[in-house]
């Protein structure tokens, strides 16, 4: 009877198990990103081929499970400083933070190596902006910018929280720069983001 006894709540136990185990749909990524903005980024003011230079700075996210094999996804960044040439000659600088929400789809979630490709939409905050050389103490200005994104990549973990994820991005960023308070035409920077993270799940 004893054993009998044992071996029910064992079992019940053991069922039991999985339910306490599970884990949050919550997890979080410390990353490092690459920004390379695409080349040719516009023409100002009918005279001048810019150029935006590329930056490497922190991208932490968050992630929230939705689905099995849905997930969203919040990229956030420390502001990224970028030179500006203009005929090849640096002219300005400006900063920006990049806010990115996407939709994932998650081919393999139960698999220790778990692609996964997304879309999604970047809001881009432009400040800070500073000229110098043939335009210095002009006041440079441009506009937040509000486009899509796109993100491919994949995370690998093997029956651990932790995991890291390797991904790259285009978004669409372009901004209306004025001069002066005169508009000098868009700034189209359209990087692609390489990201490397470190992945945390709850």
């Amino acid at each position: 009877m004893k054993k009998s006894l044992f071996l029910a709540v064992s079992l019940a136990l053991a069922a039991a198990a999985p339910a306490y185990a599970e884990e949050s749909p919550w997890s979080v990524k410390f990353g490092l990103g690459w920004v390379n903005p695409k080349s040719d980024n516009g023409r100002l003011a009918n005279a001048f081929d810019a150029e935006v230079s590329s930056e490497l700075n922190l991208t932490p996210a968050i992630e929230y499970r939705l689905a099995d094999n849905w997930a969203a996804e919040l990229l956030l960044a420390v502001p990224f400083k970028h030179d500006v040439e203009l005929n090849g000659t640096e002219a300005a600088s400006f900063k920006h933070l990049p806010p990115t929400v996407s939709l994932k789809y998650l081919f393999a979630p139960d698999q220790a190596f778990s692609p996964y490709i997304g879309a999604g939409l970047n809001y881009t905050l432009v400040f800070d902006e500073e000229t110098r050389g043939p335009i210095a103490g002009a006041k440079l200005s441009g506009d937040n910018s509000f486009g899509p994104a796109m993100v491919v990549g994949f995370e690998y973990r093997n029956n651990s929280p932790w995991g890291f994820a390797v991904d790259l991005r285009w978004i669409d960023i372009d901004s209306e720069l004025r001069l002066g308070g005169a508009k000098i035409g868009d700034l189209n920077v359209d990087p692609i983001v390489a990201n490397i993270s470190l992945s945390y799940h709850f």
